[in-house]
C-alpha cells in the first residue's frame, strides 16, 4: 500500500471511542483498524458475491 489518499468521515462519538479501544487492543493505529476492517469487509462480500453469482 504504497499509495494513500486521506480521507473524512463521520462517526458517531461511540463508535469512534470503541474503535479507538479496539486499535489500542490490537498496538495499532485508529486508521490502520479501519483500513484493515474496510479489506477484510470488501473480501467477505467478494466471497459472498461469488457465491450469490453461482445461484
Amino acid at each position: 500500500m504504497s499509495d494513500i489518499s486521506k480521507t473524512t468521515i463521520n462517526l458517531p462519538v461511540d463508535l469512534k471511542k470503541e474503535l479507538k479501544k479496539m486499535a489500542i487492543d490490537e498496538d495499532t493505529s485508529l486508521s490502520g483498524l479501519i483500513i484493515q476492517m474496510i479489506e477484510e469487509g470488501m473480501k467477505n462480500r467478494n466471497k459472498s458475491n461469488v457465491i450469490s453469482d453461482e445461484d
